[in-house]
């Protein structure tokens, strides 16, 4: 099967989309699938990156380090770069990325069928009224017409799924996100319970409603309770002064270290056997951290996230926090360090067999498209 992936961000470029993408595209290919990635770059220009062609397109007027523009033509362009290498199917993501529009447009011309994933769970969140109108606008013109166009739509959670029908009437099946598995042994089963200092991690991007100010402050409900607490702040963003400064403010700068954006494998290594706090209002999509945590012997402290109770009924030591505020937060995360919690392998979280289920969908796709072609 041979896949195209036309997407705004891949890495370098890193978030929650692009590491989804990343990981179901080099695991397709590790199972002896083609594909070829298709994306935005400040610079044009082909890459060979594991086996992979990344063709990268040149991008034009980014907006908010998340999203950026291609230039008028980019889906005619496309369409002949996928007839070109004999594409069998499209795969898009999100549907305000204006890639997913172009994704599409180019899939028409091409004749090729395309699979959307969506990972929003709701509108996007923001303080901005300019912000939130402009994207329900997108949200109710091309996005609907993207989740209502696209051949098949999945979404990372139940909450997705929801919102897609909400959104466009459209009934998506759910396609859960997924991990590497551990690149370090496997931690032991049994009760993580230790005296202390007790690792407390947050992971994210320091932007408003993401929680790090609610992690300082629950860190400092923490220590003044006599809890002996190390907290760490993996991530960057516009809210980065402002953490630092809060952090200062509360006398934790011998708690709290800010560490920025740090390699996938040192966030795995401040996860294991850890605590990550998860305190985000935003509307989340299936947060890999969460899996991530579980799969290092950690436990989770979260708002009600999508997957976060499933998670939980599986038996996996997630606390889901109704009230949302840093004493709400202090309070669960003492309560799981008293206890303690208990390590069980994460089973079925896996990228392995997520890809493989993603290439059954691929192919069931493919054929009917090729019927519908003939019939």
């Amino acid at each position: 099967m041979r896949f195209a992936f036309i997407v705004n961000n891949y890495p370098p470029r890193v978030g929650g989309v692009e590491s989804h993408v990343h990981s179901l595209v080099q695991h397709l290919v590790a199972r002896g699938d083609d594909a070829v990635v298709i994306t935005l770059s400040e610079s044009a220009g082909l890459e060979r990156e594991d086996g992979i062609d990344v063709i990268r397109l040149r991008e034009h007027l980014r907006v908010a380090d998340v999203l950026g523009f291609p230039a008028p033509g980019t889906a005619r362009r496309i369409a002949r770069i996928l007839r070109e290498r004999n594409v069998d199917v499209v795969s898009i993501h999100t549907r305000f990325f204006p890639m997913s529009w172009v994704g599409l447009r180019s899939a028409r011309r091409a004749g090729l069928p395309v699979i959307h994933t969506e990972h929003g769970s709701d509108h996007v969140v923001s303080d901005s009224l300019l912000i939130r109108a402009a994207s329900r606008f997108v949200d109710f013109t091309v996005g609907r017409a993207i989740l209502r166009q696209a051949d098949d739509v999945v979404g990372v959670s139940e909450r997705v799924t929801a919102f897609v029908h909400r959104l466009s009437g459209r009934r998506a099946e759910v396609f859960y996100n997924a991990i590497d598995a551990s690149a370090s042994d496997a931690p032991e089963e049994g009760v993580v319970k230790s005296p202390g200092p007790h690792d407390v991690v947050f992971v994210g991007r320091l932007v408003p409603g993401k929680g790090a100010d609610v992690f300082v402050d629950a860190i400092a409900l923490l220590t003044a309770r006599g809890l002996d607490v190390r907290g760490e702040i993996l991530g960057d963003g516009v809210e980065r002064d402002g953490i630092r400064r809060a952090v200062a403010d509360r006398g934790l700068q011998d708690v709290v270290r800010m560490r920025g954006r740090v390699p996938s494998e040192e966030v795995r290594a401040a996860l294991r056997r850890a605590v990550l706090v998860n305190p985000t209002t935003l509307a989340e999509g299936f947060q890999t951290t969460l899996l991530e945590a579980l799969d290092e012997g950690g436990a989770v402290v979260t708002f009600d996230v999508p997957g976060a109770a499933l998670l939980s009924e599986q038996g996996h030591p997630v606390t889901i926090v109704g009230e949302q505020t840093a004493q709400a937060v202090a309070d669960a995360t003492e309560t799981m360090l008293h206890r303690g919690w208990e390590v069980r392998p994460l089973r079925g979280w896996h990228w392995e067999a997520r890809a493989a289920e993603y290439a059954v969908r691929a192919e069931s796709l493919v054929a009917r498209n090729v019927s519908g072609r003939h019939g």
